[in-house]
């Protein structure tokens, strides 16, 4: 008697351990894929955050050029391009002219923004709204060597697949005089720093990920002389 209900005691113990072990396997499981996923929503907001500094560079380069004044090209009488010369805009630092879309997700991801007028239109007005534009076609001449290359053709097309998903959006706002500080030296004994009144713009741009899913606000601040 002994020795058989030693033999159900052992058949229980094996029973339990491995329901046990089942359970733990199971744990297992759901932690690696919860990191897993983890490691991929953490992988997409990074990358939108780059994408949203895009956004602020491409801000930034915009005002630039308006206020450097963008080259345009000289044509004589019979058409016939004879040079070129910057834009009237030099020198000059834009204004407010231009009514940005209110509805985008990422028009809402900024809380402190102000508002004027009464209807949607009058609401904000900008120097210059960008929606929608790809990320991908941004860096798509450095794809364009990678497939010269002996790079795997299959890892690309994937990669490619991945960053079409992202888009940036950016708009820019004249806030008014701000002062700057202009410095300089030379090889005199001195150097003399001067306060400027400039004006300043307020950046605002988002990284976007398919679509909607992920939204990166970022916003910076630029003064230009003038």
């Amino acid at each position: 008697m002994i020795k058989k209900n030693e033999k159900g005691f052992a058949l229980i113990l094996s029973l339990i351990l491995l329901m046990v072990m089942s359970l733990m396997g199971g744990a297992l499981v759901v932690i690696s894929s919860s990191d897993h996923k983890g490691n991929n929503s953490s992988d997409e907001y990074q990358q939108a955050f780059y994408v949203a500094e895009t956004g602020l560079l491409e801000g930034e380069k915009d005002l630039i050029n308006y206020f450097m004044g963008e080259w345009v090209v000289n044509k004589d009488d019979d058409g016939n391009k004879i040079g070129f010369e910057r834009s009237p805009t030099k020198g000059l630092a834009p204004s407010n002219s231009t009514s940005a879309t209110t509805s985008t997700p990422c028009y809402k991801s900024f809380k402190n923004i102000t508002l004027h007028g009464s209807t949607d239109e009058e609401k904000l007005q900008v120097v210059k709204h960008v929606k929608g534009i790809s990320f991908y076609d941004l860096i798509e001449p450095i794809f364009d060597e990678l497939d010269a290359t002996e790079a795997d053709s299959d890892e690309l097309a994937r990669e490619k697949k991945i960053l079409e998903k992202y888009t940036y959006e950016y708009f820019m706002v004249n806030i008014g005089k701000a002062p700057y500080r202009e410095s300089g030296s030379s090889i005199a004994s001195t150097s003399v720093d001067t306060i400027q009144e400039g004006t300043a713009f307020r950046i605002y741009a988002c990284g976007i990920y398919n679509e909607d899913d992920v939204i990166i606000p970022l916003e910076s601040v630029m003064v230009l002389p003038g």
